[in-house]
């Protein structure tokens, strides 16, 4: 292209190439407005692929680990014309196989997120078969892809769709020829070094293949923007600006866990998987509310702890924890944000609204990853002190000066360890807290044990209400589930701790509280 006289970065196709002419003014997911916009992709890389090279589609909520192109270039010789990735969340490849998907077949719902088309004597022409739907009210660009590549096999109804061709040697060159273009040859990209959201945060599967990282697509975690820049960030692939790594006083802290029972990994009873899940998410939750509330205090951004999950969570049901009957994701896995937190609400600041005691704090947050990224300075890393709570009782009314206990080098090399008479309200952490007004990091081992809570009866009550709102929830029970035990699709997870239980809203309908949930009831026949 450059040759071509093509120097600019971007690439706009012509306007008589989109079909989009903007009548639907409300941009969201299914719209006309959104199907029209996928398919003037697919208009814009078929202008790229005009001009005779190779194209690499890559969607916005994609991001690549490695060069991708000794991939392609080794694997698309001889019948195979597209590398496409699909929604798969497991892999037919074996540890060390890193060829095409060896379980390449038309019945694969195939993501157009990525993919891969070279040049070829019938590439314009099957740009054209894939076009032909846009009119067609087929849906978006990637079922037209999928209608176009895999014919009866994408929509089973579809009866007078033909069939994709699976040619003598498909198995071991693992491709067919699509359905409506029989010369155009399509394969697949792996979901271990092609992966998404669940492949890549819950299954691992790169890492158990010993398989090489090119991409992520992430899709099949939380459906929010929010969350999905998240996940960028906990896998240290976001962009942000040098002010995001060097500008906050931060709050850290560590999590106990749950013992999660040695066998857990086998166990078949999805209902008591989901229990333990949820369990061992609310001890966790009930860590974080001090560790939030230590944060609006001090008025500084809390950095997230690795929380640990035991179940997926999805939109629609699990099997034995996992989704479509995979088997590799195994617990417990670091958990995306946004199985156990609103990730939305979060990236807004956690405040108390019209509180006038915590006017003005406002608690942002940032991602587990952070203090590992090279980003953030040496110095903020270092300008630390860590902060535990006596293994003594305290006495009561000590004075200011005499809540700390004592005052020693913090056993990582670098910073202060301080011992205070925990555990501490409010007012007295911000008093302990002012002596450390210029250290960047303060960490605490135990927030439950440090701090008791607030001096305020109405701020602790509206600090309850807010910091709820912002707890996630788990999703999804099966139907026959639903039905022969009598509950709820949803589980609400909770951040207050049991004491504090009464100051959780009411729910009902889709979702429930697991203290509110009774005894497992097993129908007769019926195997967990």
């Amino acid at each position: 292209m450059g040759a071509q006289g093509i120097t600019d970065h971007c690439f706009n196709a012509p306007q008589e190439r989109v079909k989009y002419k903007g009548k639907d003014a409300n941009y969201q997911w299914g719209g006309h407005h959104w199907t029209q916009t996928t398919w003037n992709k697919v208009h814009i890389i078929k202008a790229v692929y005009e001009f005779g090279v190779n194209v690499i589609h890559s969607d916005t909520d994609v991001v690549w680990f490695g060069d991708p192109l000794p991939f392609f270039h080794e694997r698309l010789s001889g019948p195979v014309h597209v590398i496409m990735a699909t929604d798969a969340v497991a892999t037919g490849n074996p540890v060390g196989d890193m060829g095409l998907e060896v379980t390449t077949n038309p019945f694969t719902n195939i993501n157009t997120g990525i993919y891969f088309i070279k040049q070829y004597a019938g590439g314009l022409d099957m740009f054209k078969a894939w076009l032909d739907w846009q009119d067609k009210n087929i849906g978006h660009d990637q079922d037209g892809f999928n209608t176009m590549a895999r014919g009866s096999g994408f929509r089973h109804e579809d009866k007078h769709l033909p069939p994709a061709v699976l040619p003598s040697d498909a198995t071991a060159n693992r491709y067919f020829y699509a359905a409506m273009h029989n010369t155009t040859g399509v394969s697949f990209l792996p979901a271990s070094m092609f992966g998404n959201t669940y492949t890549y945060v819950n299954a691992r599967l790169w890492e158990k293949l010993k398989h090489p990282l090119y991409a992520i697509h992430w899709v099949w975690g939380g459906s929010t923007l929010e969350s999905k820049r998240q996940n960028m960030r906990d896998a240290m692939k976001f962009h942000d600006e040098p002010d995001y790594y060097t500008s906050p006083n931060l709050v850290t802290f560590d999590l106990d866990l749950l013992p999660m029972p040695d066998d857990f990994n086998d166990w078949k009873m999805t209902e008591e998987m989901i229990r333990f899940h949820v369990q061992a998410a609310n001890y966790q939750l009930q860590q974080a509310y001090y560790a939030f509330a230590i944060a609006l205090i001090a008025n500084r951004t809390l950095v997230m702890p690795r929380f640990q999950c035991y179940c997926s969570k999805n939109w629609y049901q699990t099997q034995q924890c996992r989704i479509n009957f995979e088997k590799a994701t195994t617990f417990p896995f670091t958990c995306a944000l946004s199985h156990v937190l609103r990730v939305k609400k979060l990236e807004a600041g956690f405040r108390l609204p019209d509180n006038t005691e915590y006017s003005g704090h406002r608690v942002f947050i940032r991602e587990y990853s952070f203090l590992d990224n090279p980003k953030v300075p040496d110095s903020l890393k270092k300008s630390f002190v860590e902060i535990v709570p006596s293994q003594m009782p305290r006495a009561a009314n000590l004075g200011a000066d005499e809540l700390v206990v004592s005052v020693e080098p913090a056993p990582r090399g670098y910073g202060q360890r301080v011992t205070v008479a925990a555990p501490l309200v409010d007012r007295e952490l911000r008093q302990v807290l002012g002596r450390f007004k210029g250290v960047r990091v303060l960490h605490f081992p135990q927030p439950a044990r440090t701090l008791s809570g607030f001096s305020t009866y109405a701020t602790w009550e509206q600090y309850d209400a807010e910091i709820q709102k912002h707890v996630a929830y788990w999703c999804c029970r099966t139907p026959p589930d639903m039905q022969s035990m009598n509950l709820t699709d949803k589980v609400q997870l909770v951040a207050l701790p049991p004491e504090r239980y009464k100051n959780l809203p009411a729910h009902g309908g889709k979702s429930s509280y697991l203290h509110e949930v009774g005894p497992i009831r097993r129908m007769p026949g019926q195997i967990f």
